[in-house]
């Protein structure tokens, strides 16, 4: 998976996240939040061993920005 691919995905998700949040009353402990919460836990631990493996995977602004504009 490319490392744009990957910030897509992870923005998307938190996005989503964020909306989950507002439309739960900001409850944190709404299943549905919990739930999506724990699906984006784990992209992000993905990402963290790929990261782990090839360092040059790691945070890059512009690709994040790129990611950001595909919302």
């Amino acid at each position: 998976m490319s490392k744009e691919l990957m910030y897509i995905i992870i923005t998307k998700m938190h996005l989503r996240l964020n909306d989950l949040i507002e439309k739960n009353d900001f409850n944190l402990l709404n299943e549905k939040v919990l739930h999506y919460s724990q699906r984006l836990d784990k992209v992000l631990s993905l990402y963290d061993r790929v990261v782990q493996r090839d360092k040059s995977y790691a945070f890059s602004l512009s690709h994040l920005n790129k990611a950001a504009k595909c919302n």
